[in-house]
């Protein structure tokens, strides 16, 4: 088994972060954490530079080798570790891939005003008050259900989960935390990727770490 070791932010907000944890959580394997203090600019120093060149989090390392880019490393984890042995987090048909690689690509690259507008911070704890989106936020939050409800089916974007679901999930939970309507349907999906067991591990471990654990909302070993 190889050495896997996933570098994150140490206030854990990253969603691309998040995702690779989920990842992991997911395909059942064992890693080992390491925080990176974003504020402190750990990220640019020798030490964290030596082992991802790029600077961003969240970065793999496997033995010798490190892998960045939140989708180069999931995909990556789908291929080293495949089924039946692992659970899949990408579907085997190749038209439900694409359209999960288009989700990924789409909202890690695009809905720039939703990211700053309704930050990340904001899921984790609730914002200071309702957001309300001016013309053009209204317009990528208009696009980004457009998108989602062409590409998510009657439960996931594929026949099962993939990671591309937490993704698009968690742009769309950008909108709920901030109080800006959204379909029922699209509500709906984003709590269920919300209601993982992978996903619950990422909230209990930062509530412990803040020391502000609540066991009652996830109840999770």
């Amino acid at each position: 088994m190889q050495r896997l070791s996933l570098y994150i932010d140490r206030k854990r907000i990253s969603p691309y972060a998040m995702s690779a944890f989920v990842a992991l959580r997911e395909k059942r394997v064992e890693f080992q954490e390491v925080k990176i203090d974003l504020d402190k600019g750990e990220n640019k120093s020798d030490t964290y530079l030596r082992v991802c060149k790029s600077g961003k989090i969240p970065c793999l390392t496997v033995d010798n080798g490190s892998i960045f880019e939140s989708m180069a490393i999931t995909e990556f984890l789908d291929e080293l570790f495949p089924a039946p042995e692992y659970p899949v987090i990408y579907p085997k048909d190749i038209y439900a891939r694409a359209r999960c690689r288009a989700a990924q690509l789409l909202v890690k690259s695009d809905f720039g005003l939703i990211r700053e507008n309704m930050p990340s911070t904001g899921i984790f704890q609730p914002p200071p008050q309702q957001f309300i989106p001016d013309r053009n936020t209204q317009a990528e939050v208009d696009r980004l259900v457009r998108v989602a409800e062409s590409l998510i089916g009657d439960v996931w974007i594929g026949s099962q989960w993939s990671i591309a679901d937490f993704d698009l999930g968690f742009m769309l939970h950008r909108l709920i935390s901030y109080q800006v309507p959204i379909p029922e349907k699209l509500y709906s999906y984003a709590m269920r990727n919300f209601e993982r067991e992978s996903v619950h591990v990422w909230f209990k471990l930062r509530e412990l770490e803040r020391g502000t654990w609540d066991p009652s909302p996830f109840d999770v070993p």
